[in-house]
């Protein structure tokens, strides 16, 4: 009745790209995320945030 609405289902081929690439692209922001606080720290050169053993 209402087949239109509905869509169809990817190629496999296509489908493991399409989620290649969405896996790639969430591993580079979890990346960035990881990574950001030790080049701010390494940025900032005030003495108060460093901690002396």
């Amino acid at each position: 009745m209402f087949l239109g609405g509905i869509p169809r289902r990817p190629e496999k081929g296509a489908a493991y790209k399409q989620l290649r690439t969405h896996i790639a692209i969430m591993g580079v922001w979890v990346a960035i995320i990881r990574v950001t606080p030790y080049v701010l720290h390494f940025l900032s050169k005030e003495d108060e945030l460093k901690l002396e053993l």
